[in-house]
């Protein structure tokens, strides 16, 4: 044991860069080690993703991850092969060829993890794989998805314990996730089967973030203060809601001074990870998103986080707020509320959540566009766009968004939005054709430029057209997209060697079983789950009334009951101004003093004054106001000297 922490230790330095572990991460390996079902409940930013990489790269054997975001994915496998580490994913969207080929090379012992999303693990190329793996480790990342409760609810989460039963007993689990209540929890380790688990969390508290609702009904003009003051303390990030709407406060920002640009699914992804980029570097400081934004990136010093339209529920606003402060450094999540944003909310998911029958319709209108025939399976995903959804099924555009993704996420479908570009290719001569072509051929570069594509494509690509990501061929050929194109094209009018395709960014859909006749989906389990949107809605709008601690609310409803006044938040704040007595210099010298002396705690400051709280609370914010002190990053809930 102690020479797996101590191996964990030296691969977290050598590769990540990190000398030491952070809070809990520690714990979590060392029960993997130990080889007990470990369940972690961090919060966003709190480094879930290094509790099973870590060990992976000490472990012999593989380590399967399984979780259900596609984007997430691909980025976290970019990013473990940019270290050095061997990784892979297999989805519904790759082709069946290419998802047996990365099964193999694991059974070879080829990767150190493998990323799966759950509807795989029952196809036949998996099962037929899975007692060769040798997996050491399954980690179950957004665990959260396998509760009905729970905010994501995958059906095919429910199904990972069964799918994985051959090896069930003879590896270690790991399920991780961000946001569970207390039910969500319970569902969780009841249906993946742990036992005697170690639960692993490091709360909800998040005491950096000042958690702050604005009701007005000048929500714009409240909006532009709040970001002229917030963006004196350093960079932002604004959920507007609409594509349209994220577009104008991106020109109104900007216009303002404040260089701004928006971010959603209509931007091109080169440009999206441009913008991405520039903000996490801090060369756009404010970037207008819809929540597609947000995923795996990671910029510590965010300093303000805003949302210009109410969350539908308190997960995903926990999770978007939580993307503020990550460095512990004090932070500003700001809510602007309306009296009429709730019921637009309401009405928003009353009108746009698709009835049964609207989902049946959806779904021949799909299979329909795919030229899928009732009984038949798709080999591999086709395109689809979601105005023509829209115009062959007659409904609204929110509606035709709405029914993909719960068809995605009841595992009829798989749906994957705005696909990196690609390079399609297939060689049209056998490769001992090839293989002289090269050699007769006058120009070496273009011989060595032939034997690269051969090499990128591999031996498959003689027999079918192979797609590779667009920027992942430009950066392994060292070329810009004009030049390639170029070199393409002369290979194929002139030489008749190949055929190729560059495929622009496009929206990918599989339907995941034969098309059936009547969609397999009950009007039962439709309502349950639109229920339960209706249900987290209500406690997301509890928060936004609430006249309680705001910060008490949140690891309240996350199962921390023990959670006690944050004495910083709007309603705290609000509450120490009306409940505070009086008090002058000799009590604001008395609390500085004791904080030059030593940190301190609002309870220690309060036992040792004999003030009351709200006094306390009071002059503490004052004190920072005056930049005297501060919250301590790096103990949370102590207060020190500036």
């Amino acid at each position: 044991m102690q020479n797996l922490l101590q191996k964990a230790e030296d691969r977290l330095k050598t590769i990540w860069g990190y000398d030491s572990f952070r809070p809990g991460q520690d714990e979590v390996i060392e029960s993997i080690f130990a080889g007990k079902d470990t369940m972690v409940l961090f919060p966003t930013g709190g480094g879930k993703s290094l509790c099973y990489q870590v060990p992976a790269t000490v472990f012999e054997g593989l380590t399967l991850v399984i979780s259900p975001l596609v984007a997430l994915m691909q980025d976290q496998v970019q990013q473990l092969k940019e270290k050095g580490i061997s990784a892979t994913f297999i989805n519904s969207t790759i082709p069946s060829f290419e998802v047996e080929q990365r099964l193999v090379n694991a059974r070879n012992g080829m990767y150190k993890l493998l990323y799966c999303a759950p509807e795989r693990l029952h196809s036949h190329a998996f099962q037929a794989e899975l007692n060769a793996l040798n997996i050491e480790l399954v980690a179950i990342d957004e665990a959260h998805c396998v509760s009905e409760w729970g905010h994501d609810f995958r059906p095919s989460y429910r199904e990972i314990r069964s799918a994985l039963e051959p090896v069930a007993e003879e590896t270690r689990w790991i399920a991780l996730t961000a946001t569970a209540t207390p039910e969500v929890k319970r569902d969780i380790l009841e249906s993946l089967e742990f036992d005697n688990p170690n639960v692993i969390s490091r709360g909800f508290s998040r005491p950096n973030l000042k958690w702050w609702v604005v009701k007005s009904a000048k929500k714009r003009e409240k909006l532009i203060e709040s970001v002229q003051k917030a963006s004196q303390k350093g960079d932002g990030l604004i959920y507007g809601g609409s594509r349209r709407n994220c577009e104008l406060l991106a020109e109104r920002f900007s216009g303002l001074g404040i260089t701004a640009e928006a971010y959603h699914a209509g931007v091109e992804s080169r440009e999206r990870k441009e913008i991405q980029e520039r903000w996490i570097s801090g060369e756009t400081p404010l970037v207008v998103a819809t929540n597609a934004f947000g995923m795996g990136i990671d910029k510590p010093n965010c300093r303000y986080v805003i949302h210009e339209e109410m969350p539908y529920s308190l997960e995903a606003y926990y999770q978007e707020a939580g993307r503020a402060g990550r460095d512990g450094q004090v932070c500003y999540p700001i809510l602007l509320y309306r009296p009429s944003d709730y019921q637009k909310a309401d009405n928003r998911l009353e009108e746009n959540y698709p009835t049964r029958d609207e989902l049946e319709h959806a779904y021949r209108v799909i299979c329909d566009s795919l030229n899928l025939a009732v009984g038949s399976e798709m080999e591999e995903a086709g395109s689809f766009s979601i105005d023509e959804i829209k115009k062959r099924g007659k409904l609204s555009y929110r509606k035709s968004k709405a029914a993909l993704r719960i068809l995605d996420q009841f595992d009829i479908l798989a749906v994957e939005e705005a696909v990196k570009p690609a390079v399609e290719l297939r060689f049209t001569m056998e490769q001992e054709m090839l293989a002289k072509f090269k050699e007769r051929c006058n120009n070496p570069e273009k011989a060595e430029f032939v034997d690269k594509l051969e090499r990128l494509f591999g031996h498959h690509s003689f027999h079918r057209l192979i797609r590779k990501d667009e920027e992942y061929i430009l950066k392994q050929l060292g070329l810009n997209r004009n030049t390639l194109v170029k070199a393409l094209n002369i290979l194929m009018v002139n030489d008749h060697v190949l055929v190729f395709e560059m495929l622009k960014e496009r929206n990918l859909v599989k339907v995941l079983n034969a098309r059936s006749s009547k969609l397999p989906l009950n009007k039962k389990e439709v309502e349950a789950h639109r229920n339960n949107l209706f249900r987290k809605l209500e406690y997301m709008h509890g928060y936004i009334l609430t006249d309680t601690c705001r910060e008490v609310y949140l690891r309240n409803y996350f199962g921390d009951t023990e959670a006690t006044l944050c004495g910083h938040c709007d309603n705290c704040l609000k509450s120490a101004k009306t409940e505070a007595e009086s008090y002058g210099t000799f009590e604001i010298q008395t609390i500085y003093d004791l904080l030059a002396k030593e940190q301190k705690t609002i309870p220690d400051l309060c036992t040792i004054t004999k003030l009351k709280k709200a006094t306390i609370v009071d002059i503490l914010q004052h004190l920072i106001k005056e930049n005297k002190i501060q919250l301590n990053p790096s103990a949370p809930g102590y207060y020190c000297i500036s």
